[in-house]
């Protein structure tokens, strides 16, 4: 025993301190995916897209392969598994074929498995704890989400067609006038002329005014046999007895889109006797009403109007045409029940 009184109070100390014990570990990880192990915390989950086997994620095969890995760990916390309809209804994905998609059922599977105490999960499967928000109103916004997207989709194809249609048409017209420039001339003789107008009134008490026109003009043509080409016609003048001489009528009747504009109708043809016109020497069928290049600018009205509508639908804050297109294959396929 030691003389020294502080010497033997240590020594007491000594005898009744316990050695420290290390620091606890869990047995196994949580997850393969090597889990970050916080210091004040439990192991969380964490995990990448790379650390699937999955080249390419395209296909709703890929998407299984999160899910498969998300219920085994699930079984270990001792809760049920949940299928692909689960995580595409909640992740707001209706076609998984891309990595964004795959990049956010990965998130909402790490989010529930590190939701210790099941309040994400409750609140996606019972609904919303507020009474103003039960969990069939949840479910039709998403409805009226996806029919708004279809919706757009269907508007979309809808104008693209008209636009493309009238573009053709435009084409076509202008492609005839390109033709018909050089067209030789003649003058016709205006056998009838009649102008007028007609008043369409809306529901509302609107009421509009359009101008129409119609003429009706006759051709004389002269047959003439050309050696070693087409035969041609050579047209004008009065009509005579030569056998050689065709008579051909035209009416012409104008609106709004119509070939002759009902206002150069009216400056021209009035009071006069003859008109005019181009005609094709090799059928003379076909006559132009103004000679030369013509443009009727009012015919590129579809055309902008179309480009403009598919644009605004395209750019819409509220719908989105890609998810529509979706959402009509997950309809046609199965994937979306309605």
């Amino acid at each position: 025993m030691s003389d020294n009184f502080w010497d033997t109070v240590g020594a007491e100390s000594a005898e009744k301190e316990e050695p420290s014990l290390p620091a606890a570990k869990p047995e196994q990880p949580l997850s393969p995916f090597s889990p970050s192990l916080p210091a004040d915390s439990k192991p969380k989950y964490t995990a990448s897209l790379s650390d699937f086997p999955v080249k390419k994620w395209d296909s709703e095969d890929d998407a299984h392969e999160i899910i498969h890995w998300f219920n085994q760990e699930r079984i270990k916390q001792g809760r049920s598994e949940l299928d692909f309809k689960f995580f595409q209804r909640t992740a707001d994905v209706y076609s998984f074929d891309s990595e964004n998609d795959a990049r956010q059922f990965l998130d909402l599977a790490l989010d529930i498995l590190n939701d210790d105490n099941g309040a994400i999960e409750n609140r996606v499967l019972t609904g919303w704890a507020s009474e103003r928000d039960p969990q069939w109103t949840e479910d039709f916004e998403n409805g009226a989400t996806i029919w708004g997207n279809i919706a757009a989709a269907l508007a979309f194809t809808v104008v693209l067609i008209f636009g493309i249609v009238s573009g053709m048409i435009v084409s076509v017209a202008l492609f005839s006038e390109y033709s018909a420039q050089d067209w030789p001339t003649g003058e016709a003789q205006i056998v009838e002329f009649e102008e007028w107008v007609e008043t369409s009134c809306s529901d509302d008490g609107g009421c509009s005014d359009t101008q129409y026109a119609s003429a009706v003009f006759e051709l004389h043509c002269t047959h003439v046999v050309v050696d070693g080409g087409p035969d041609d016609y050579v047209c004008g003048g009065s009509p005579h007895e030569n056998a050689d001489t065709i008579m051909f009528e035209h009416s012409y009747q104008s609106g709004f889109f119509a070939h002759a504009p009902v206002h150069y109708m009216m400056n021209n043809l009035p009071g006069s006797e003859t008109h005019t016109v181009a005609y094709n020497p090799h059928d003379p069928s076909q006559v132009d009403l103004r000679p030369g290049f013509q443009i009727n600018w009012e015919w590129f009205l579809p055309v902008i109007i179309s480009v403009f509508i598919v644009l605004v639908i395209s750019k819409a804050e509220n719908a989105s045409v890609k998810e529509g297109f979706a959402s009509m294959r997950g309809v046609m396929t199965g994937q979306i029940e309605v």
